[in-house]
């Protein structure tokens, strides 16, 4: 059985959820990355906590949008520096990708937001 939320927490819920993605836009549209296609690339990213991933792990990383669009994305990201390539020392034929400092001072800083925003709603 569906436990239903009352109108006005699911308002306030819904406010939060339009705050977020507008923090977002605030947060990257200076740089071209308001895309929310990217707040899940660079979130997923952030959270797995691995220093390296491989490449075409982050196409998976992207679920909104084609498995094309998101090589085109993670390659754009990578030709404007907000995502680090390095060769894997393992195995030179893997290429290995990480966020760039500045993209992740601004995606904790927006993390730090949404926390904020969220945990107002109790």
């Amino acid at each position: 059985m569906k436990k239903r939320i009352a109108r006005s927490k699911g308002q306030a819920v819904a406010r939060a959820i339009l705050d977020m993605d507008w923090q977002w836009s605030a947060q990257f549209g200076d740089i071209g990355l308001n895309d929310l296609n990217y707040s899940d690339l660079f979130s997923r990213m952030w959270v797995e906590q691995e220093d390296y991933f491989a490449k075409t792990a982050l196409y998976d990383f992207m679920p909104g949008v084609s498995r094309r669009t998101a090589v085109r994305y993670v390659q754009e990201l990578i030709d404007a520096g907000w995502l680090l390539e390095t060769t894997s020392t393992e195995d030179r034929r893997i290429r290995q990708v990480r966020l760039a400092e500045s993209i992740e001072e601004r995606l904790e800083q927006f993390l730090a937001y949404v926390h904020q925003r969220f945990g107002e709603l109790e």
